[in-house]
């Protein structure tokens, strides 16, 4: 049995498929996905009902999956006039998940609604001695275990947007990881926008950004095949901190 995080696909699914041949993933096997599996790609809802119907696979909710519960219909209706809906669908690349939720009936997209508010915000587990923490983007230790569903919105809205890696923010303090027994696995800014602000030499690599307790997974998902970037999925093996890199192919 291994216990893998991935992150940030954007509806990539064939990128992902490609990731679980190339890890071996069985059914012994644990995957969290840690947010972001939908918008920008073509397959995001497909994605979501894949994890769905494996046990050993779970979803840590992120910015766009609260965008999109804040902009559907709760009763799974065909409607999509939320609080968060114009900033879904028009500034986050909503716009092709919606597509294909309305081509679900209303109890499959019901199904995906009442899933989602059953996940995690933050996520906690203990493995070999060691104790991760996955969060889609930022930590506060009062929401530690916390679902969805038992969660305010401006508190839910911390936690998946802001980022101590983010020149937006005023959370922008990355060393608040190290006051915490936790190996922190994290998403929502790309690698390779974290190693071009690093100042690397090779900021175009598919490779996870490692700070001491904290790594960021997320591979550029969101962006699109662009080459020069190298962008793609990055899988990380908790038990040994392994890194199995899957390039988005155009």
């Amino acid at each position: 049995m291994a216990v893998y995080a991935v992150s940030d696909l954007h509806g990539q699914f064939h990128t992902f498929e490609t990731g679980l041949e190339k890890i071996g993933f069985g059914q012994k096997d644990q995957l969290y996905l840690i947010g972001d599996a939908i918008d920008r790609g073509p397959d995001g809802i497909r994605i979501l009902q894949y994890i769905m119907d494996h046990e050993n696979m779970d979803l840590i909710i992120g910015n766009h999956e609260f965008m999109m519960l804040n902009a559907v219909n709760l009763e799974g209706k065909d409607r999509c006039n939320g609080r968060d809906a114009d900033l879904w669908l028009y500034h986050n690349g909503g716009t092709k998940t919606y597509e294909k939720y309305k081509a679900l009936s209303n109890r499959e997209r019901l199904d995906i609604l009442q899933w989602l508010q059953d996940r995690y915000v933050i996520k906690t587990i203990d493995l070999n001695g060691e104790h991760f923490c996955l969060t889609h983007a930022y930590f506060q230790e009062e929401f530690e275990g916390l679902k969805y569903s038992e969660m305010r919105y401006d508190d839910i809205w911390k936690i998946v947007w802001c980022s101590p890696y983010r020149d937006d923010w005023e959370t922008q303090r990355a060393e608040i990881y190290k006051f915490y027994d936790y190996v922190f696995i994290t998403g929502h800014v790309p690698v390779q926008r974290l190693r071009a602000t690093h100042q690397f030499q090779k900021f175009n690599e598919l490779r996870v950004f490692e700070k001491d307790n904290f790594y960021d997974i997320d591979g550029g998902c969101a962006m699109g095949y662009v080459e020069e970037l190298n962008n793609g999925a990055l899988f990380l093996r908790l038990d040994d901190r392994k890194v199995f890199s899957v390039p988005l192919i155009n």
